[in-house]
């Protein structure tokens, strides 16, 4: 029923939903991630959803840079990684194209209980990493950690303590030619390696996503080569993070969000990769689309959802905007060539429903006057903040300022690389995140995650239901069934 009250909804943005509030999600009963229908242990971490819990990969799903404008006026994403643990640990940070290439990875050394921010903007549009200090292992620990690399049996690969040196790590210094590479291929998609091939779309800003996972060495390999996760990719549940998006320029916003990470955990934690690694029973993984084909989930990371419920406020006297940033899992896999990437730039949807406030659904149909008929295929590419205005959902046709949207992000992929014969062909949902990003009068914004109907462990959800109350498959939260 309408109860919107643009004054008070103000206020609601203001107060109770704090950017920086790192909030836990409702826990449903879902033993779908054990072989039995029924969970074989009661251990804090052996579950399929997603919390805001130390964990072993964290993931920005959207960051956007002005590459071009001063420091003090350019938008810009900062991201901020925590060990919560004793033990130093290296964090292995990546970031991709919005069609999820990876342009460039670099280490971060913690210290036991450490806590580093990352400005993008140093990175991309400076070439430095964390000024004027860097990153590496010339820290000194604190008085509660554990000395560096001392006694800490996960850095048992030789030489791990030398590459994690402030020599070895370049003193945080972008290579001026990796650099030209990282800004073209974030804004125009073009990267040398892939020459006469897009590897990115167009825009003004630096677009893409991040990966930050625990790693055993201060190595550059990327998580597209299988060795990265036969050598040294690690599963401690220990780091947590958050981001802020800001933009500091009056004339365009003036304002700044911000939301925990995307904390993704590894079952079962601990022990080391590779031959006679501990193995899990969850169905498929984060990078399981990267893992060595004979070992598929050699990772070892909770899947994210594919279904959403996802609120927004569009429009009233206070001007009210909503955006939903918007990451999802591509098409193409480890073994992927430049010519592939172009796929991920298409991502097909399930279906999208908007509700309005007096429980109208609208989904997209298409009135076509002429033949041969077209199907309508919605997508979005795997990195996006997309308006709720956009043609890329259900139009707004009641007048309503306000109402949610059922987002079911199944790319439903049959192909690609990361089903091939030669891989594995899981009949699988695709992963997913949304954030909600409202703002209004160019000075109040809030960024925070929107509810899943299902966990990862949830077999894909089937489409089109929403104008059929009554049909086979009704929107709502997700079974509580083993795939």
């Amino acid at each position: 029923m309408k109860k919107l009250f643009v004054w008070a909804l103000l206020a609601t943005l203001l107060v109770a939903g704090s950017a920086f509030a790192a909030k836990p999600y409702d826990r449903q009963a879902n033993a779908s991630s054990f072989v039995t229908g029924n969970p074989t242990t009661t251990n804090n971490d052996d579950s399929c959803d997603i919390s805001v819990s130390p964990a072993a990969t964290l993931l920005l799903p959207y960051f956007e840079v002005d590459i071009n404008a001063p420091a003090t006026t350019a938008q810009t994403t900062l991201f901020t990684i925590t060990n919560t643990s004793r033990q130093p640990q290296i964090a292995h940070v990546t970031l991709w194209t919005d069609w999820s290439y990876p342009v460039i990875d670099f280490n971060i050394f913690l210290t036991g209980y450490d806590v580093q921010a990352i400005n993008l903007y140093d990175i991309i549009a400076r070439g430095l990493v964390a000024p004027d200090k860097g990153t590496s292992n010339a820290t000194t620990p604190g008085s509660r950690s554990a000395s560096n690399l001392t006694g800490n049996p996960l850095f048992d690969i030789p030489g791990a303590a030398v590459s994690c040196s402030p020599s070895a790590m370049g003193g945080g210094v972008v290579p001026t030619d990796l650099l030209a590479d990282v800004r073209s291929g974030l804004t125009t998609g073009v990267y040398s390696l892939c020459p006469g091939n897009r590897i990115g779309g167009t825009h003004a800003n630096a677009i893409g996503y991040a990966t930050i996972d625990v790693a055993r060495t201060c190595s550059v390999t990327l998580p597209t080569d299988p060795l990265y996760f036969t050598n040294e990719i690690l599963f401690e549940n220990v780091l947590i993070g958050d981001y802020q998006q800001i933009n500091p320029d009056p004339t365009t916003g003036n304002y700044a969000q911000g939301n925990p990470l995307v904390h993704i955990k590894a079952i079962p934690e601990g022990g080391l990769p590779g031959v006679g690694a501990p193995t899990t029973n969850l169905p498929y993984t984060f990078y399981d689309r990267y893992t060595p084909i004979g070992d598929r989930k050699a990772d070892r990371r909770v899947p994210l959802p594919s279904v959403f419920a996802a609120r927004y406020i569009q429009g009233g006297t206070s001007g009210f905007a909503t955006n939903f940033k918007i990451w999802r899992e591509g098409v193409t896999g480890g073994a992927a060539g430049c010519g592939d990437y172009i796929d991920n730039a298409t991502l097909a949807i399930v279906e999208t429903v908007r509700f309005d406030e007096r429980e109208n659904p609208t989904t997209i149909f298409v009135t076509n006057p002429f033949s041969p008929s077209r199907t309508n295929v919605v997508s979005l590419p795997e990195t996006s903040a997309t308006p709720s205005t956009s043609s890329k959902f259900p139009p707004l046709t009641s007048g309503d300022v306000a109402g949610w949207m059922y987002l079911n992000l199944n790319n439903n992929n049959t192909s690609g690389s990361y089903s091939s014969p030669a891989g594995f062909a899981p009949v699988r949902a695709s992963q997913n995140w949304v954030i909600v990003s409202m703002f209004a009068q160019g000075r109040f914004s809030v960024d925070y995650d929107a509810a899943f109907l299902a966990n990862g462990c949830t077999p894909a959800a089937l489409s089109p239901t929403a104008t059929t109350p009554t049909g086979a498959n009704p929107i709502g939260p997700g079974p509580n069934v083993t795939p």
